[in-house]
């Protein structure tokens, strides 16, 4: 929905319907006194950061939009995957992990933050590098800053595909000759919230972030 509607600006009001929710703003018991709040003009916009993922090959390009995260993985491979990363053409690390996931703001608290990347407020601008379980202690989650063209290549992949995923629902496999350019999207998502969120105690209610248990 997200990446459906932002480029034309349109805003999004999240309501928990489901599990963990943490970008939902509202919880279904307090849904039609928001959905007032809404009507009244009562709301904040706050704009997040998207990024935009172009996938190159000998065939050409596809490019897509992600408000959370661009996965890469081994896709159906039992092998480690080997990946090379590169900041604005210059060479980051050479990867060998199960996969890397490429994160904004608002996906440091999704998939990257259960492989132990970090948290990042929203309204930071960045992008996050989170590997999968690799093979070295020593290759650690990695922030950007939003103005960094990010390329992952895959020249010690062999014969094997990847697998791209984007805000885990849009999947595509990838050939070795393929190259993954990530960047910050020409447009922001605009969320609603309100004037009593706190992202903090959000962390906090959702995530046990910080809380102590008792004794």
């Amino acid at each position: 929905m997200a990446r459906a509607v932002a480029e034309r600006e349109i805003p999004i009001l999240g309501i928990h319907l489901g599990e963990l929710g943490f970008l939902a703003e509202v919880v279904l018991n307090d849904m039609f006194s928001r959905l007032d709040d809404v009507s009244n003009g009562d709301f904040l916009i706050q704009k997040r950061m998207a990024i935009k993922c172009s996938v190159l090959n000998e065939n050409g390009s596809k490019t897509f939009h992600a408000l959370n995260d661009v996965v890469v993985d081994r896709g159906k491979s039992h092998r480690l995957l080997n990946c090379e990363l590169f900041a604005n053409g210059n060479f980051v690390a050479d990867y060998k992990a199960d996969g890397l996931i490429v994160s904004t703001p608002t996906g440091s608290t999704a998939y990257s933050l259960s492989s132990g990347g970090p948290i990042v407020i929203p309204t930071f601008g960045s992008i996050v590098v989170t590997p999968i379980s690799p093979h070295t202690l020593t290759l650690r989650p990695i922030v950007f800053s939003d103005d960094q063209i990010l390329t992952i290549s895959f020249p010690n992949n062999g014969h094997e595909d990847m697998a791209l995923a984007i805000d885990g629902q849009v999947s595509e496999y990838l050939n070795p000759s393929a190259k993954v350019e990530i960047q910050k999207a020409p447009f922001e998502v605009n969320m609603i919230n309100f004037s009593d969120s706190n992202y903090f105690s959000t962390l906090r209610s959702k995530l046990g972030w910080g809380v102590r248990g008792s004794n």
